[in-house]
């Protein structure tokens, strides 16, 4: 079930800007009031800035903790830690006081207080999830202020109702407060988090290295440049370019966004990975030959990374003239439309060594072999993946084989040889697709019947013979304009950019 964005709820601060603390203005609980958007309370309650986005609970755990509030189940303590200009920040606890919040100012990812936190910049994924969510919260337990009216006009409601919204009336989190230092408070988050919600390795490496430019690239494409700014530390110009960089990048990964059952071949590069920010650490770092062990002081280490991703990115799909023109369908999906991430690795990696070894050359003679052969053998690669377990492990794994695959095409090995190779290196005993005997959803199902009958259709380059993609087609004069070739159709072709500006000149 997707996952509901609720890190709009609280906001985040930089609590090692003062190492004090304070215990003087301690409070004992947390109530309804001070969780509405205009309270004073919203406005000085934080999250620390390393905490990863609030935004791990589906609209089922949203529900059953609601009922949990309404029917008066225990409900753990939050801890909180004060620091010495009398900021609260949340150390446990995060996500119940911004679940409660979202119901109490109806926002659960497109509201209010999300819209000016995201500078209104919401993408479609999560007001559809927001929708859903208000829905079913709507039906099964009623709107927040629903429950205020009763107390208001008693007479429009049971007697039943009315008890339940006057005991939510009274509800409160109970607080447990750390003492110490900022190490100390920071320690106890990551203390408490592993124990209670598992945090992965990935973000583990995120939340440590905050300030270093790799996690900062990351943030700001998962979010296209707005959210949290934990780039606020630059200088104006600085954080501009850092944002401007990250949208382009966001729209060259997730545009047009992909909507399932598959029903076009116009999808996007990286699937639905948009808030994923373990998928997009990864290729910050694939994108990059350098280890990140400083902190980026100025922000000009972030900008050299995100101009380095969004150039490689653009050779791999966009309309720059550079591009490849990289057909995400033939490259990163399965036929029955699953976005693929060790192959999007690979062939991200084997674009990046293409580029490294100037080899654009040999991969555009002997392109149309290589998606043919991807295409109908895509199992192989399933399998690959398998058999390493994993798709950071398989992805260089697989970009080799890419390289190896268009050697044996030009060195006039046919596909079946190929085949045949990478099955004894790897292992693989199957000789038909696992896709093919498998059940699956019926979304996938659509999604199948539609690839398999679109695709023997899908445009081809005039000059590579390679799959057009809809955000990487450039006209082509067949007899250049400096040759006196006319601007009629009889006389333009569909390209791929680079192969009109870059290949045939």
């Amino acid at each position: 079930m997707k996952k509901v964005n609720l890190d709009a709820m609280i906001l985040r601060e930089d609590f090692s800007i003062d190492n004090g603390y304070t215990s003087t203005n301690r409070f004992k609980q947390i109530n309804i009031n001070d969780l509405k958007a205009d309270s004073i309370f919203r406005h000085t309650i934080r999250k620390p800035d390393f905490q990863r986005e609030t935004r791990d609970w589906d609209v089922n755990q949203i529900v059953n903790f609601l009922h949990s509030i309404i029917n008066r189940h225990f409900i753990p303590a939050v801890i909180l830690w004060q620091n010495a200009n009398a900021l609260t920040f949340v150390i446990d606890g995060a996500h119940r006081i911004s679940a409660l919040m979202a119901w109490i100012n109806d926002d659960y990812g497109d509201g209010q207080i999300s819209a000016e936190f995201f500078n209104n910049q919401i993408n479609d994924e999560q007001k559809a999830i927001a929708k859903a969510t208000r829905a079913k919260i709507d039906k099964e337990i009623g709107p927040f202020s629903k429950y205020m009216d009763s107390i208001k006009s008693p007479q429009k409601y049971t007697d039943d109702f009315r008890r339940l919204a006057l005991a939510l009336n009274s509800f409160s989190f109970d607080i447990q407060w750390i003492d110490g230092d900022v190490t100390n408070a920071e320690q106890s988050f990551f203390n408490i988090n592993q124990k209670a919600v598992p945090i992965s390795p990935t973000e583990i490496a995120i939340l440590r290295g905050r300030n270093k430019a790799n996690c900062i690239a990351t943030r700001a494409i998962t979010y296209a440049g707005n959210g949290n700014k934990y780039w606020n530390k630059f200088l104006p110009e600085t954080q501009e370019q850092i944002e401007k960089l990250a949208k382009e990048i966001n729209d060259l990964l997730f545009l047009p966004p992909l909507h399932t059952p598959i029903s076009t071949l116009d999808v996007s590069v990286a699937g639905k990975n948009q808030n994923n920010l373990s998928f997009n650490y990864d290729l910050v770092n694939y994108s990059s030959n350098k280890m990140f062990e400083k902190e980026d002081s100025d922000g000009q280490e972030t900008i050299e990374v995100l101009r380095n991703l969004k150039k490689l990115l653009q050779i791999l799909n966009s309309n720059d003239e550079c591009s490849l023109g990289l057909h995400p369908i033939i490259y990163f999906y399965s036929k029955r439309g699953n976005f693929k991430p060790a192959m999007f690795y690979a062939t991200f990696l084997f674009v990046k060594k293409l580029k490294e070894q100037n080899k654009f050359k040999l991969f555009i003679v002997n392109r149309a072999k290589l998606e043919d052969f991807l295409f109908k053998y895509d199992f192989l690669f399933d399998q690959i993946n398998r058999n390493l377990r994993s798709s950071k492990k398989s992805a260089i794994a697989i970009s080799n084989v890419l390289f190896d695959i268009i050697n044996s095409f030009n060195n006039g090995q046919d596909e079946l040889n190929i085949m045949t190779a990478l099955q004894q290196k790897f292992n693989i005993l199957i000789d038909k697709p696992m896709e093919d005997s498998a059940s699956g959803k019926r979304s996938e199902l659509k999604s199948s019947a539609f690839i398999t009958v679109s695709f023997p259709n899908i445009i081809k380059c005039n000059i590579c013979g390679g799959a057009i993609h809809t955000n990487s087609i450039s006209l082509d004069h067949i007899i250049r304009k400096r040759e006196d070739g006319k601007d009629e159709l009889s006389n333009v072709q569909l390209t791929h950019p680079y192969c009109n500006t870059g290949y045939k000149n």
